[in-house]
């Protein structure tokens, strides 16, 4: 007999609904976000002959539990239960029992249509974790720099343009040691050299043309808002540090999941890819070769693939939506570096804009002919080589 188990997981609770073989209901419970509430749930259903347990978001301690008993989890789309339940409820009305009561119902009705999670090794699912924090920390960085640059503009302005890379590890240093347009202007031209050289500035012209940009700027504000600002300036500064050297560290440790992976390899010779996305390549596909049987579900999965609309005599193609869009951003990422490497790539990209294609259009084609090559690469484990055979793959 099968039991059909849904869960509605929250951060404090789980709620638990479970329906018998002919769908009649067998049992509703709240467990603990624990692992007393997670022995309790294991308790009820390990002496069940065969069981779905099915989530709308199947990620958190709970699903790590049954992964770890080796239960076999399925993930729902959520937006399909909820219309699931709009046919089952008219009313409208929602509690999290209702949720879990649909998703139990859905797998009785739909089983399959259902699909069991499948799991990397242990280093590909670090290494997916740490690609998805790299990602917020490089967003979190961009944002902390765009503050920098607009605090440093209501009142130092001589920063916009005193270096080349604004936010740069120099610059910020500068910034701290130097918060105000009085504390570098009192400064000596000697002291000033031997600051910049010991942070690594040591191209004369270079230090000249910063000397001379400081000797020629003037400027005057009011005290106060100077030392408001710059008390703001200084708190930027420490955070970009501090985020930056989160950002090596992270990079370093997935450096070191590509170097001793099997495929690392592979992704490491796709050409534009270098560490980083090499890294995010290899987490999106995983080591799992049951993930997918063919490209499209890659392309589908990671929303390379357009979206065909069709209706009479109505036909339009768009992106699609649901999809991963954190794979979908790496994609494209690497889709536009690999037009620097790779004359293909490069002449795919203008054939798409002379079909009148704007440029993010056309990038994502190109990032939908990546997918088709790296699945075959990741399929058969081989290394990229720009020939015809694995071109025409795409």
């Amino acid at each position: 007999m099968t039991y059909y188990i849904g869960i509605d997981n929250s951060s404090l609770d789980h709620k638990v609904h479970i329906l018998n073989n002919e769908g009649n209901f067998h049992s509703q419970f709240i467990i603990n976000n624990d692992l007393n509430g997670f022995n309790k749930l294991n308790e009820t259903i390990r002496n069940f002959d065969q069981l779905m347990i099915g989530f709308e978001l199947p990620h958190g301690p709970l699903v790590d539990f049954l992964k770890l008993k080796n239960y076999t989890a399925y993930s729902l789309n959520p937006l399909k239960i909820k219309r699931f339940k709009e046919t089952m409820i008219v009313s409208g009305n929602k509690n999290d029992n209702i949720d879990a009561a649909a998703i139990a119902e859905y797998m009785k009705k739909n089983n399959n249509q259902c699909r069991p999670l499948l799991y990397n090794s242990p280093a590909i699912e670090k290494l997916k974790m740490l690609s998805i924090i790299h990602s917020r920390i490089t967003e979190e960085h961009a944002r902390y720099k765009n503050k920098l640059h607009f605090a440093v503009k209501q009142y130092f302005y001589l920063h916009d343009s005193l270096f080349t890379n604004f936010g740069c590890t120099i610059q910020l240093k500068m910034l701290i040691k130097y918060p105000t347009y009085h504390d570098l202007k009192i400064a000596s031209e000697d002291e000033l050299i031997t600051f910049l050289k010991s942070n690594k500035f040591r191209v004369l012209k270079y230090i000249k043309r910063v000397l001379e940009k400081i000797e020629s700027y003037d400027q005057w504000i009011s005290p106060e808002v100077e030392y408001a600002y710059s008390v703001e300036v200084k708190m930027l500064c420490e955070i970009l540090f501090i985020l930056k050297q989160n950002l090596n560290d992270v990079e370093k440790e997935m450096n070191a999941i590509l170097d001793n992976h099997r495929m690392g390899s592979i992704f490491r010779s796709l050409p534009g890819a270098g560490v980083v996305l090499a890294c995010k390549l290899l987490a999106l596909f995983g080591d799992n070769m049951d993930r997918f049987s063919n490209a499209n579900q890659a392309q589908c999965l990671f929303g390379t693939a357009p979206k065909n609309y069709q209706s009479g005599n109505y036909h339009k193609v768009t992106m699609r939506k649901a999809c991963n869009k954190s794979g979908r951003a790496v994609l494209y990422s690497f889709a536009f570096s690999s037009m620097h490497f790779c004359q293909w790539a490069r002449s795919y990209y203008y054939e798409q804009r002379k079909k009148g294609k704007t440029n993010s259009v056309a990038t994502r084609a190109l990032s939908n002919k990546w997918v088709s090559i790296i699945f075959r690469l990741w399929k058969d484990e081989i290394f990229y080589e720009e020939n015809k055979k694995i071109i025409a793959a795409a």
